[in-house]
């Protein structure tokens, strides 16, 4: 048993310390629609859970006997932070996330850097939870503003304004295409009949798309 905390602690810190390498030359494909939300929980959740409120039982007794060293992980997911703080699909999605993020986290993430010598991070975070704080007034407004889309604009799956709609092919119901790309990420079937399915096979509706652009343009118009 204790191998396999050994084993799983060592992997945390390796998976971050890879992402942290990947996202300071390499965003885009963690920042695709299809991988943004998931990274933006990921690393929310972590964060959370080692500087937040409850940080105290997320503690482990004999750290270096277990490889866990929690300063190291808080440090390499703020720079992955850091690395990501100019894409703004990111930024919405990290305060979009309900489960994890909070407009104290990355006030509490700073105080735990200030502690374990990491003050150097410390501005470039400043700036992360400026945006972040922006982005989450941005995504309020607009789903206040698009609050009452018509049901053919919204996603069969996730009940969220569509912004790229494709049809399956077996069901015929209308998605959001990030919305089925994740779903395929972990199954590949039709979440409707649970036919096999693969991204090739969904149909793109453009006219949908341009009326739904559309009807959000004039949203913002009449709003100004």
């Amino acid at each position: 048993q204790i191998a396999k905390i050994k084993t799983h602690s060592y992997q945390i810190s390796e998976s971050i310390q890879i992402l942290d390498r990947f996202t300071s030359t390499i965003s885009a494909i963690f920042t695709h629609p299809t991988m943004v939300d998931r990274m933006a929980a990921m690393l929310n959740y972590f964060l959370k859970n080692l500087v937040g409120p409850n940080r105290k039982s997320f503690k482990v007794k004999n750290l270096n006997e277990f490889s866990f060293k929690p300063g190291e992980i808080v440090t390499d997911i703020c720079k992955i932070y850091v690395n990501l703080k100019d894409c703004d699909t990111f930024l919405a999605s990290v305060s979009r996330d309900g489960r994890s993020y909070s407009p104290d986290l990355f006030i509490q993430a700073s105080e735990v850097l200030l502690k374990i010598g990491q003050s150097g991070l410390v501005s470039d975070l400043k700036i992360v939870e400026e945006k972040v704080s922006l982005a989450a007034k941005s995504v309020k407004a607009d789903e206040e503003l698009f609050a009452d889309a018509p049901d053919e604009y919204l996603d069969a799956i996730m009940s969220h304004l569509m912004s790229d709609p494709v049809r399956l092919p077996n069901s015929g119901q209308i998605v959001d295409r990030p919305t089925i790309a994740r779903h395929l990420l972990s199954d590949q079937n039709d979440t409707f009949t649970r036919a096999p399915l693969a991204m090739e096979q969904v149909e793109p509706l453009d006219d949908l798309k341009k009326a739904i652009q559309a009807w959000m343009e004039e949203k913002r118009r009449q709003a100004n």
